[in-house]
């Protein structure tokens, strides 16, 4: 790695190379925490100065998918899957399980639904009554990750006063037909564009330790940095008994730091939220993550596994000096003066 690589100056806007990232990926652990550690955690603050968001989701609708992915124990096709199954949520127990985020710190609150995508008209009317009234009754931003969703559909939702969508493609170009069968990368890639083009800010990431290689790794960061989302969600796998990846553990607690400090190398301005498989792959360097380049993370519970609790998270900021905030009116850090305008990934 050049010197001008790890120079603050030069990453602070446009970011570190392919090669600077393999280079990261085989450092060892004293190298990486005395060159890349500290130059992430610099990037952060001059990025987001001690500001960090907290999102939290609800999993209304769960189960019964006819998708094909790898990871997921909602799919229909691994039989031994145990997720929970039921229809959409009413909009009135969205809203409160909104209140009930709100009420224990997240700043960002979304709607997650099983499924390919949802097309019905019912579901569509439902998920316009949830936002309204979230909107009306919560300060929380209103954010929703609903599969592959058409333009017109998205529009509606734009209408009713969503700020946020999330759909992330899941890992790099190359691997995904490992991990997904049922449709493809460049569908995933057309349901972000979309939104982009609506005008939402858009959260996009995906799953790392689904059996990539660094390689592919390195090619997923700069995919992500190509497809340019508002805010990437960094999950690390899970794996979750009857699927296909149920054996699955790839990752280490380095591991995990390490690819959070290369995205926000990356990437030095955009959010970047840990969240699932946080707590069974970072274990005790949880601690560690907004050092290396976290903005914000999620708290309570996932799709179909526990958290942990938000009083451990919100004890951890206050630990470091950090002070939660919503994650798009958020202002970048002191040398930016100004909040930038309406500005997540999964």
């Amino acid at each position: 790695m050049t010197s001008n690589a790890l120079n603050f100056e030069s990453l602070k806007t446009s970011g570190i190379s392919p090669e600077d990232a393999r280079e990261i990926f085989a450092m060892s652990e004293a190298e990486f925490f005395e060159k890349i550690l500290p130059l992430a955690k610099t990037l952060r603050e001059h990025a987001f100065a001690n500001e960090i968001s907290f999102c939290s989701i609800v999993n209304a609708k769960s189960g019964a998918c006819v998708e094909s992915c790898s990871f997921c124990a909602q799919s229909n096709t691994y039989k031994g899957a145990q997720a929970p199954v039921y229809p959409l949520m009413s909009a009135e127990k969205i809203l409160e399980k909104a209140k009930e985020a709100e009420s224990f710190g997240a700043t960002e609150f979304s709607i997650v639904t099983s499924g390919r995508g949802m097309s019905k008209a019912k579901e569509i009317d439902t998920m316009v009554d949830a936002i309204t009234k979230i909107r009306q009754e919560t300060q929380v931003e209103t954010c929703a990750s609903l599969g592959l969703m058409s333009r017109e559909d998205l529009q509606r939702l734009k209408e009713a006063g969503m700020i946020n969508y999330h759909h992330n493609i899941e890992t790099s170009r190359s691997y995904f037909p490992n991990i997904v069968t049922s449709h493809t990368w460049e569908e995933e890639v057309a349901t972000v564009t979309n939104a982009k083009e609506l005008g939402f800010q858009v959260c996009c990431g995906g799953i790392f330790g689904m059996g990539e290689s660094v390689e592919q790794r390195v090619e997923f960061v700069f995919q992500l940095k190509d497809i340019d989302p508002d805010s990437i969600p960094i999950n690390f796998l899970n794996p979750r008994p009857g699927t296909p990846l149920a054996d699955k553990h790839d990752l280490t607690p380095l591991d995990c730091l390490k690819i959070i400090a290369v995205l926000r190398l990356a990437m030095p301005r955009k959010e970047l939220f840990v969240c699932g498989g946080r707590e069974v792959n970072m274990k005790g360097y949880q601690e560690l993550m907004f050092d290396a380049g976290a903005s914000g993370t999620m708290l309570g519970n996932y799709l179909t596994t526990e958290g942990r609790s938000p009083e451990q998270d919100l004890a951890l900021i206050r630990k470091n000096g950090l002070v939660p905030v919503s994650p798009h009116r958020k202002t970048k850090g002191a040398s930016h003066g100004t909040q930038e305008a309406a500005k997540e990934t999964c």
